[in-house]
């Protein structure tokens, strides 16, 4: 019995190196890609804000600004705040701006969002290291959005990576309004105790900036991301 364990413990672990192979061979060949389409940015976000919603309009301008002056907007693929830098892309005339990395590893993810899909990049990643590697490498600057889990997690793995110079320095943006993720930072980072301290060091959110979308208009966020970047 136990040499049967231990074969079917070295099978298994065969397979998994053979994937492990194929998929950073995989994300060779698009990191390659997406750095031969030139300036570009990331935007996380959930799916559930639509077309309608005051969150996507302004995004979708905010892309559309920066689309006009060659910046890609890169986002998840998918409908929702996903889609709306893709829909700022396509208003600008320019859906070659436009970068969907897509998670192909999940079950049931809806369907690439149609502006993308027009004559976009489109990438499909086969596990979560992989897609984040996509999102975050050759970005000139990162905005959060409204999300939930999966959105959270995309943030605290894109700020542990800035945090350890594991991805080249740039600007993170917090995208909200109504004390969506300012007072989340204000909850994380207050102190609990002498011993404990905060839940998240004040020190580790230096990078980031907080963006009201009822104070701030697109117009005046891109004029000061593009300050931010040197461009």
């Amino acid at each position: 019995m136990s040499k049967l364990l231990d074969t079917t413990h070295a099978i298994k672990l065969d397979a998994h190196v053979d994937r492990v192979i194929a998929n950073a061979q995989h994300l060779q060949r698009v990191l390659s890609t997406l750095k031969g389409i030139g300036p570009q940015g990331t935007f996380l976000g959930s799916r559930k804000l639509g077309r309608f919603t005051p969150e996507y309009i302004w995004v979708a301008e905010a892309s559309r600004l920066l689309a006009l002056v060659s910046i890609a907007c890169k986002t998840g693929g998918g409908p929702g705040l996903m889609e709306a830098p893709h829909k700022g892309c396509k208003d600008a005339g320019r859906i070659d701006r436009a970068i969907a990395v897509c998670a192909d590893f999940f079950n049931g993810e809806e369907d690439l969002n149609p502006f993308v899909a027009e004559g976009g990049h489109v990438f499909h990643m086969p596990d979560f290291n992989s897609r984040h590697d996509g999102l975050f490498f050759g970005s000139m600057f990162h905005c959060v959005l409204w999300g939930r889990l999966g959105t959270i997690h995309e943030l605290y793995d894109l700020m542990n990576r800035l945090k350890h110079n594991l991805l080249a320095p740039a600007p993170v943006y917090f995208i909200e309004r109504d004390g969506y993720w300012s007072d989340k930072k204000d909850f994380l980072t207050q102190s609990l105790s002498d011993e404990l301290g905060p839940r998240i060091s004040p020190e580790d959110y230096a990078m980031t900036k907080i963006v009201n979308i009822l104070e701030t208009t697109p117009e005046q966020f891109v004029r000061n991301l593009l300050v931010d970047i040197g461009y």
